[in-house]
């Protein structure tokens, strides 16, 4: 009972820390900061960083110190006895050439930063992407429950109506068992519709990193104001931008730099290496003298430069090299074939856009005619003109239409605002 309450109050004050009401830049912006994956995404840009600072570092000299102490007893009665001894060394060496493989390592991990922000930049799409999806299907579900909701209001009143009608003899039993199940069925639609809402919340919430029992609500664009701007640039300008911008591309084009710092690397082994060692070391021993006395007089100092020439090394230099330059090859072919993908997936879903558009204006003005005939049936149904049955085949196609625009409304809004993410553009409604 304890460990319960425990658990409801920490939920409770977790909830109430989370955010309440997201209009869809703001998911947009919360997600930057605590999407795991973006976390994720960051954390590799900081070791980036972290490596490129330590392939700096190899540019400075290495220090070291060393230091023993002994300790060693004899039952000699000529020198026996217990003697301490010491030795203390300290060493530094410094790397002055090395085929520039220092300083073309330090190259290629700084272009490993910039490679880790275009990463970075491309998980943030991807979770962008999903969360403009996440956020549309809210606003499709709970404008579609507006119209169900008015779905079910007429059918309730044809129902009561029918029941009235059957009840003195003007339709048959037949007809209003028919109305029955038709409130029935658009009441069962509605509930549905308000459990994939849920289901849409859930999604939102995943995707923002947000606790599932968090509080949340979106805030809705105007409609009229949102389809009005979803104007869709010319083809041409859409591919510019997109070539320009994709982090993809970036990357598969800074994978040829990269390799190209390979094979530099690989052949750094072709040169000597020139390093610069020095130190200074000292000792004493407790039987020779006094302590301060010996470190002055053992005191010995080094210098010294090592010159190391490759001469035959099992042409492993060579191969690496050859493999290097084959690297280089390779990434210059992934760079051209994601080129010429991207060129090709840019063109099919511009067109894919397009009939999204058709498909929404089409599908509107269908809506619009099916529910104005569903209207006039429903009016020559209350004055007794016609049959149940006739009445719930327009309620039907009214239905029918009305989902389909939804989707194709809302489908053609995710579409055009994908186009915006592709192409570098900030996604708002």
């Amino acid at each position: 009972m304890v460990l319960t309450l425990f658990l409801a109050t920490v939920l409770l004050a977790f909830a109430q820390e989370q955010p309440t009401r997201f209009s869809l830049e703001d998911c947009l912006k919360y997600a930057e900061e605590h999407s795991y994956d973006l976390q994720n995404a960051k954390l590799d840009q900081s070791a980036s960083e972290i490596n490129y600072k330590q392939a700096k570092l190899q540019m400075s000299p290495t220090v070291s110190a060393s230091a023993s102490q002994g300790f060693s007893y004899s039952h000699s009665s000529v020198s026996g006895g217990a003697d301490w001894t010491g030795n203390y060394g300290l060493s530094a060496g410094i790397t002055l050439f090395n085929g520039l493989n220092t300083f073309n390592t330090i190259k290629q991990r700084k272009l490993a930063i910039t490679q880790s922000s275009l990463a970075w930049e491309q998980s943030k799409n991807n979770v962008n992407i999903q969360i403009v999806q996440a956020f549309l299907s809210i606003l499709m579900n709970e404008e579609l429950s507006v119209y169900q909701r008015e779905v079910i209001n007429k059918s309730r009143e044809q129902m009561e109506q029918g029941y009235q009608r059957f009840k003195v003899g003007q339709i048959l039993e037949s007809d209003y068992l028919l109305l029955q199940a038709q409130y029935v069925s658009d009441s069962a639609n509605y509930e549905n519709t308000l459990l994939t809402l849920q289901n849409n919340y859930a999604n939102l919430k995943s995707l923002l990193a947000i606790y599932p029992y968090a509080p949340l609500e979106v805030i809705k664009p105007d409609t009229a104001t949102m389809m009005s701007n979803l104007t869709i640039p010319a083809m041409q300008e859409v591919i510019d931008r997109a070539m320009d911008y994709l982090p993809a591309l970036k990357i598969s084009q800074n994978r040829v730099e990269s390799a190209n710092y390979d094979v530099k690397i690989a052949k750094s082994s072709y040169y000597p290496s020139l390093n610069l060692n020095a130190g200074v070391s000292t000792g004493y021993a407790s039987k020779n003298g006094s302590f301060g006395t010996q470190l002055g007089e053992r005191l010995g100092e080094n210098v010294g430069l090592q010159l190391n020439i490759p001469i035959y090394n099992q042409n492993r230099a060579r191969a690496a090299v050859k493999l290097a330059k084959i690297g280089v090859q390779q990434a210059e072919n992934d760079y051209q074939s994601q080129q010429i993908e991207v060129l090709e997936e840019l063109e099919r879903y511009y067109i894919a856009v397009k009939e999204a558009q058709n498909n929404y204006e089409v599908s509107a003005i269908r809506e619009r005619a099916y529910e104005a005939n569903f209207n006039a049936y429903n009016m020559k149904f209350m004055y007794g003109t016609i049959t149940a049955a006739d009445l719930l085949t327009q309620q039907n196609n009214y239905l029918s239409a009305l989902n389909t625009y939804m989707q194709n409304k809302y489908s053609f809004v995710l579409q055009r605002k994908i186009l915006d993410i592709l192409t570098g553009v900030p996604v708002t409604l």
